[in-house]
């Protein structure tokens, strides 16, 4: 890879359990999603007796009424009749208020616009309601974090919002490559050319928030943004069914970089750099483009094949955001040993990649985390806190101008932390620079 520096400058969170288990303890950082449901009011609203038609009281026993069985059908003492309206009038309110509770559990599903009920209600209703009102339930209050959605409400097409084939069409689908935080990754051969790609399946029930949704929907257009770099994996198409969205990507058969670190414990002074220069080059492209990985881990960058010399491949842009220029963020992402300071004060921009690269071109070096302790609390407080150390080995053997280039992308302050640019131009990144072999 040429000199970067020639050319205009421009500028949920999970733990390694892999790299802990293989190289410095076990850990587990993978991030608890609180999901958000809302509960439906069942109960309904308690009525009060109507007591608007009062009961006739007789003070003394009534009088015989002789009715000749002729004349029943004639005869009807006056008593008689008003106790059968009163029958009546009193059926009729029971029913009128036996209604109201299912008029009040619709009205707290309607939006507030519709519920006027009492304009078109008759008036004799509207007087027993001010004499007697009921107990209303309250309104459902819409949650403050995602809205969280229901798996059986995804439906096809929901998620890459237009039309797609099936990819079975197109596709033949062979063994498991991997497991991620929401997909599962496949290898796949296309029909037409017998070429062989990766399937990234994403199951829609995992998608539990719209926030989900919107981050797969992310991804993809991250990708297509940053298609044309050639450190970053390139995306075939897209594909949607009633049950996954399926991602094809360029297939990366050489292993993961960390995987390389644990089999060779470090790296070289000038292969190191030579990977630096890789990893760091996407971090600028990135930027220049208005993107934010947020992810960047020795797990997250594929060799296309098994040669020494593999070209790398940057993937997994699932937590990757776009960003403007002094856009600041809040939210915590990552895995614990490469989070910067300023993400865990839940005040970072683009500067948290550096840090993420620094500690990365760390481990390249020596073969261990700068930063690391037995709980995930405790890597944070060493993350916030804790000393750079150089004094065990492989360290004695390491040039002055690495440690040189290490201390300044991990500068705690972003502020005063050295930029992607100016990683690029350091001495010892350089082509033929000064990294020793």
């Amino acid at each position: 890879m040429g000199n970067n520096c020639v050319g205009s400058r421009t500028s949920n969170e999970r733990l390694l359990d892999s790299i802990s288990n293989s190289i410095w303890g076990t850990q587990s950082s993978r991030g608890l999603i609180t999901n958000t449901s809302i509960g439906v009011f069942s109960g309904s609203p308690s009525l009060t007796k109507d007591s608007d038609v009062p009961f006739h009281i007789q003070s003394r026993p009534p009088e015989q009424v002789k009715i000749v069985m002729e004349d029943i059908k004639t005869v009807q003492p006056t008593r008689l009749k008003v106790e059968i309206k009163q029958a009546q009038q009193q059926k009729q309110d029971k029913e009128t208020k036996s209604s109201e509770p299912t008029r009040h559990m619709e009205e707290t599903r309607l939006p507030e616009s519709t519920c006027h009920q009492e304009e078109t209600r008759p008036a004799s209703t509207t007087r027993q309601k001010k004499e007697s009102k009921p107990e209303q339930p309250a309104r459902l209050k819409k949650p403050h974090s995602a809205k969280r959605l229901s798996s059986a409400g995804l439906q096809a097409e929901s998620v890459l919002q237009t039309k797609t084939g099936h990819l079975e069409e197109y596709y033949n689908l062979g063994r498991n490559l991997g497991q991620g935080r929401i997909g599962t990754s496949f290898l796949c051969v296309e029909k037409a050319t017998g070429k062989e790609y990766a399937c990234k399946s994403i199951a829609k029930w995992k998608l539990l928030t719209n926030e989900d949704v919107e981050d797969v929907r992310r991804e993809i257009q991250i990708i297509h943004h940053l298609a044309g770099n050639p450190n970053v994996v390139s995306i075939k198409g897209a594909y949607e069914d009633a049950v996954s969205v399926h991602v094809i990507l360029e297939l990366c058969a050489g292993g993961k970089l960390f995987d390389r670190i644990v089999k060779r414990r470090h790296y070289t002074e000038r292969k190191a750099a030579e990977l630096a220069r890789t990893i760091v080059g996407v971090v600028e492209a990135c930027q220049s483009l208005g993107v934010m990985h947020r992810d960047l881990k020795p797990e997250n960058f594929l060799f296309v094949n098994e040669e020494e010399d593999s070209p790398l491949r940057t993937i997994d842009f699932g937590m990757s955001v776009f960003f403007k220029p002094g856009e600041i963020f809040s939210d915590v992402v990552g895995s614990s040993y490469y989070v910067a300071p300023e993400v865990l004060h839940r005040r970072y921009g683009p500067e948290a990649d550096v840090w993420s690269a620094g500690v990365i071109i760390y481990i390249l070096l020596c073969g261990m985390p700068p930063f690391w302790a037995g709980s995930k609390e405790d890597i944070h407080e060493q993350v916030l806190h804790g000393n750079l150390h150089f004094s065990s080995d492989p360290w004695h053997h390491v040039s002055e101008s690495a440690k040189d280039l290490v201390r300044k992308m991990l500068v705690r302050d972003p502020r005063k932390r050295i930029t992607a640019h100016e990683v690029l131009c350091h001495p010892w990144v350089q082509v033929d620079g000064a990294a020793p072999e």
